[in-house]
């Protein structure tokens, strides 16, 4: 198996990606499998890595529904986009793919992820900037926030701020096939910065409005704002696995959103020292960073804690209990803790 870089993913795609402007994730052995379903006919197999950065497979992406949709018909769905604009605007699919579009590398986290979860991944997204086609309409005076409304019945909302970002996009491919059904199609959202309940699937209305709009999950308690927190996530070795003394590369991810990261730690006394780690940064805060460190491992039953410092100066700063720990209704900081056995 051989890494691709951005170049040759680029090529291997026809140029249809043009160029990366930003950057649930699967074990080791899922990313093995992975790897034959998404190779270049002909080749030998790829890994889905760019520049250092692991790539979730469509397949292997984590999805969390919330109803159960059905298929929705490209050639009958239109986007609207109303409420205080100057010029309402019904789009269809082809008209939204004749826009200028751009490719970002982006990743997306659930905000029920427990530490340590698989409810996170990290795609290539292709699609247009919302701001583009709120200018195309017109906002008028008075907009506070634009409201999203979906084919399955989801609705919720964010600041006119954030749809007017540089980064905040509407995306029709992913890994630069169109955009999976279970991912969205034929419209779905990307903002930077917060958990995919503020990232709506398979939108059909565009609303901007004057008000404070509370969506469906916001309304049943969870964050309105959703930002992510730092988490840092150990994937290797696993929790209860058998080492032998000596060295062992111990590695995962971390994100922590637009705040980004400064550092992650780890520590083998359940938090009395703790030691840096090595890390491989995506293009921006808004795709996660790799991490690994070499520890000479002990006899004994183990533990592994690890912890992520962010570039605004939060720190993890409890260790995780409990399957579902501490998610509702804003996400979890808590430490993932992972505990092996040496000899």
């Amino acid at each position: 198996m051989r890494e691709i870089d951005r170049r040759e993913f680029l090529k291997w795609c026809g140029g249809t990606l043009g160029v990366i402007l930003i950057g649930c994730q699967g074990r080791e052995e899922e990313l093995e499998h992975a790897v034959e379903t998404v190779s270049p006919p002909g080749s030998e197999p790829v890994s889905l890595v760019i520049d250092g950065i692991r790539i979730t497979p469509n397949e292997e992406f984590y999805v969390l529904e919330y109803s159960s949709p059905g298929p929705v018909d490209v050639s009958s769905w239109q986007l609207r986009v109303d409420g205080l604009v100057e010029r309402p605007l019904t789009l269809t699919y082809d008209e939204i793919l004749a826009l200028p579009s751009l490719t970002e590398m982006r990743t997306l986290e659930c905000i029920s992820n427990p530490a340590g979860g698989s409810l996170i991944g990290n795609a290539v997204w292709e699609g247009v900037r919302l701001a583009d086609i709120l200018n195309l309409a017109g906002v008028k005076p008075g907009a506070v926030e634009v409201r999203f409304e979906c084919t399955d019945g989801y609705h919720t909302s964010i600041p006119l701020d954030w749809a007017l970002h540089p980064h905040s996009l509407l995306v029709y491919k992913m890994n630069n096939e169109t955009l999976p059904q279970a991912h969205g199609f034929p419209l779905r959202a990307l903002f930077p910065g917060v958990y995919g309940m503020k990232q709506p699937k398979r939108i059909q209305r565009i609303e901007v409005i004057d008000n404070d709009y509370k969506g469906y999950w916001e309304t049943r308690g969870w964050s309105d704002a959703a930002p992510i927190k730092p988490n840092a996530r150990i994937d290797h070795p696993r929790f209860g696995q058998n080492l032998s003394v000596g060295k062992v590369v111990v590695d995962g991810l971390a994100f922590a959103g637009a705040s980004g990261i400064a550092k992650v730690e780890l520590s083998f006394d359940e938090g009395s020292t703790w030691r840096e780690a090595e890390l491989v940064r995506g293009p921006t805060p808004y795709v996660w960073v790799q991490w690994s460190y070499g520890w000479e491992a002990g006899a004994g039953r183990q533990p592994i804690w690890a912890r992520v410092t962010d570039d605004q100066g939060r720190t993890q700063e409890r260790p995780a209990s409990g399957l579902l720990q501490n998610t509702f209704p804003d996400g979890t900081s808590d430490m993932h803790v992972v505990w092996v056995q040496v000899g």
